[in-house]
């Protein structure tokens, strides 16, 4: 099949079905490897372990997953990552080209074009809502390549890891990283439940203003419970727009924001100055390198987050966070910075953001 029949294909069966497919039989029964989790969608019949070299990353969730897992068989980036972030990586990941990606907000990619990079094995990670499924399905039938999407929160990097190892051939690495992922979830966890009282009331600033927020529904919120805390917005909603007048009113304790700009011009802001959390310095800006450790993407990456915020909600000493964090770096970037390098990234995360 050609090219122009190829995307005449996708294109065809996506408009007779709007978009979906019927949910039945869209996970596939395979024999090797043995996959059976609900946080796991196959489609087409996987290689054996063994025969996997060459894996494409859907979108970036995906790509910091492979890159902890099988840095050696991950192809390349599906964005451009930036020249800060690169410092934080491995040589060997640092250099893999950009290839484009097929999740997010539309394929940069199409048919012809992924089956010309002739992966072994396609990975996306993220949510898994019908149309998700059906785009899936469609693209692995038209290019014969298998399809896997990976759902689940952080609680879930355990299981994802396991599995996927043993997919890649990585089966013994595989079980070290979710070994590493349970360790984090359960120390987090435990300083949770030690604590003399309760976690902070966060406000999440995502932009210049500081008034795009995060809701209920989003997998930042799953970050902030971990630790103890509590989202002082309460709407059911994943992103959302607010006043400044209701930020007055929650009066949040801590707020969390990976943007530049809000964080270097916040503590000047007379109006802001009128939160507790600004006039107590409680404003954090979360590092970005190599990935965000609060979002962006939502994947392993959020594991440093989690040590991070947990030990500024508990105090926990920088001696004891400098050894968890270094120990991260190494197991999912294959990078082991010095206490000289960490130390600056804590003390002004922003500086390595700009």
């Amino acid at each position: 099949m050609n090219r122009r029949a190829l995307l005449k294909a996708v294109g065809c069966s996506m408009l007779l079905t709007g978009g979906l497919l019927p949910s039945v039989g869209f996970t596939q029964a395979l024999t090797q490897p043995d996959v059976r989790s609900p946080l796991f969608h196959v489609f087409g019949q996987l290689p054996e372990p063994v025969e996997v070299k060459r894996v494409f990353a859907a979108g970036p969730a995906a790509a910091v997953l492979l890159n902890s897992l099988a840095p050696a068989q991950l192809m390349g980036w599906p964005v451009a990552l930036s020249e800060s972030s690169k410092k934080w990586l491995s040589a060997t990941s640092a250099r893999l080209p950009v290839l484009g990606r097929l999740a997010e907000l539309g394929p940069d990619l199409d048919p012809v074009q992924i089956m010309t990079l002739k992966p072994d094995v396609i990975v996306a990670v993220g949510q898994a809502d019908a149309q998700k499924l059906a785009m899936a399905k469609q693209f692995s039938e038209i290019t014969q390549i298998p399809y896997v999407l990976i759902e689940g929160g952080l609680a879930d990097a355990p299981e994802q890891l396991k599995i996927m190892g043993a997919v890649l051939g990585q089966h013994r690495h595989g079980q070290q990283l979710a070994q590493t992922a349970q360790e984090v979830l359960d120390g987090v966890a435990a300083q949770r439940q030690a604590a003399a009282q309760a976690g902070p009331r966060v406000y999440v600033a995502r932009s210049a203003t500081g008034l795009e927020t995060l809701g209920e529904q989003s997998s930042v919120n799953e970050l902030i419970h971990l630790v103890g805390g509590v989202n002082v917005v309460q709407a059911p909603n994943d992103e959302l727009e607010v006043s400044l007048e209701q930020v007055l009113a929650w009066d949040p304790e801590l707020i969390l924001t990976q943007n530049p700009s809000f964080y270097q011009q916040v503590y000047q802001d007379p109006q802001w100055q009128q939160i507790q959390a600004v006039r107590n310095k409680q404003v954090l800006f979360v590092p970005t390198v190599p990935f965000g450790w609060l979002e962006d993407p939502l994947s392993i990456n959020r594991l440093l987050g989690a040590v991070w915020l947990s030990a500024k909600t508990h105090q926990e000493s920088e001696d004891v966070v400098l050894q968890k964090l270094r120990h991260l770096f190494v197991m999912l970037y294959q990078f082991a910075p010095t206490t000289e390098q960490l130390k600056p990234l804590l003390a002004d995360p922003v500086q390595f953001a700009l």
